[in-house]
């Protein structure tokens, strides 16, 4: 299991960013990057000066996909890597964080955990198999990862931020769909998220890693389409369930990353950071 598409193209130059914001002289590490919102956030990343290690299962990235992250990084003097692996798996996990933390030219001082699925079934119906396999990717997946993480900052001993996808599922009920795995599995990452910054956060041995987490709100991408699709007016009704009366789109999503990655956010942890149009206030 190695890497693939390691981009090497010069020193980190000088960012337009802010100190408050910008991401230089770090690596940051991201788990299921070949999505649509991991795609855009491995460009953000680059943008912001950090050097990116994108992961997925997949064995290679699709190269149309790709080539523009190639492209960012050649723009930006950002390495830009690509590494498959199975966050269910704790060997998998293993290897690839060593792998990172020996080849990454920069401490790694950050990680985003996207890697997620979901599912749909009634509760008096769900298949035992499928709701272990939302909680070993979307749980356990996301602990190993962490735990990996949070072990390379201590070794290098750099202090870090560990950002995490929850959801608003994770707070309240899906209408017009059953995903009572997923925002169970949901609910689980905010909670996990809460413990890991009690303990990493002054451990009196260690600079702190700061763990906080993101709940976006309902997302139109191609994922969702087929369930707008199979179920009439759920669309609309997600819409109409929030203040501004329309889904995100993955750029939305992007500068939460940031804030939390960077120093700017220096004074948060244990944090929600929820981006849901308002859906769970009213």
């Amino acid at each position: 299991m190695g890497f693939v598409g390691i981009e090497r193209t010069g020193v980190s130059g000088q960012h337009p960013n802010s100190s408050l914001f910008g991401l230089g002289s770090r690596t940051i590490i991201l788990t299921g990057g070949l999505g649509g919102l991991g795609l855009a956030l491995t460009k953000t990343l680059l943008e912001h000066g950090a050097d990116v290690i994108n992961t997925d299962l997949a064995e290679c990235p699709p190269a149309e996909s790709w080539s523009p992250m190639r492209a960012v990084a050649d723009q930006t003097w950002g390495q830009l890597q690509y590494v498959s692996c199975d966050v269910t798996s704790e060997s998998s996990v293993a290897q690839v964080f060593k792998q990172a933390e020996d080849t990454a030219r920069y401490p790694v001082r950050g990680l985003v955990t996207l890697a997620g699925i979901s599912g749909r079934s009634a509760a008096i119906d769900y298949k035992l198999d499928a709701f272990k396999n939302i909680m070993e990717v979307n749980v356990i997946g996301t602990f190993l990862c962490a735990q990996a993480a949070a072990r390379i900052m201590h070794r290098q001993m750099v202090g870090g931020s560990i950002v995490m996808f929850a959801s608003m599922s994770g707070t309240i009920v899906n209408k017009g769909v059953d995903t009572c795995a997923y925002n169970t599995s949901k609910s689980a990452v905010l909670q996990l998220a809460r413990n890991l910054a009690a303990e990493l956060g002054n451990d009196g041995a260690h600079p702190p890693i700061r763990v906080n987490t993101i709940s976006p709100g309902y997302i139109e991408t191609p994922i969702t389409m087929p369930t707008f699709n199979s179920v009439p007016g759920l669309k609309d009704l997600w819409q109409g369930g929030n203040m501004l009366g329309r889904l995100s789109s993955v750029d939305e999503h992007q500068a939460s990353v940031v804030f939390l990655l960077a120093d700017g956010s220096s004074y948060m942890t244990a944090s929600d950071l929820r981006a849901d149009a308002g859906h769970c206030a009213w």
